[in-house]
Formats: structure tokens, sequence, C-alpha cells
């Protein structure tokens, strides 16, 4: 499986680095899925470097190539558009994708 680890930014570069660990770890322990974040696949870019909408357009094109959803940490107005996403969107079985909660 594809798993999309989302995280709040906020142009805070603290939380790129736990996203970064939080993402390794999972990854780790579990070799047989693939956890992609975009905080991470999109770092080349700088805090609203071509703006809001497009980057959150990536961040969703992204998703909705993903079978299921973690949220690591608070909910942000941009994890918040990914949850949304995320419910709309259906796995292999015509079931809403799974949305999954870290604890923080």
């Amino acid at each position: 499986m594809r798993i999309y680890v989302s995280h709040c930014y906020c142009g805070d570069p603290e939380n790129i680095e736990k996203a970064k660990k939080i993402t390794h770890d999972l990854q780790v322990k579990d070799p047989e899925n693939c956890y992609i974040c975009p905080l991470i696949a999109f770092s080349h870019l700088g805090y609203n470097e071509i703006g809001y909408e497009e980057e959150i357009a990536l961040c969703l094109d992204l998703l909705s190539v993903s079978d299921m959803l973690i949220v690591a940490s608070e909910v942000s107005e941009g994890v918040q558009v990914e949850i949304d996403l995320a419910k709309k969107l259906k796995n292999a079985d015509g079931e809403p994708m799974e949305v999954v909660y870290l604890e923080h």
C-alpha cells in the first residue's frame, strides 16, 4: 500500500523534522508498505513559494494515488483539506479511504 502521512507545516521548519522522524519510524517498522509525506516530498519548495492553492493541489494529487491517510499531527487547515478528500476517495474495495490518527 501507499500510505500518505499528513503533518501540519504552517511555515515551521521544525514540523518538517517531526514529519521526517514519524515517516522514517513508520517506514522502518513496516517495510512492506510505502510511506510518503508531502512535507518531505515537496521540501524543495519554500513555504508558500508557488502559493497555497498550488501547493495543496500537489499534496491532494499525491493523496489521490494513495491507499490510506495517516494524520500525524494536530489538524491544521491543510491537514483538514486532506482528511476531507480522503473521506471522498474510495479504495480498491469501493470503501472510503481509511484515515488513521496517530497520537502526538
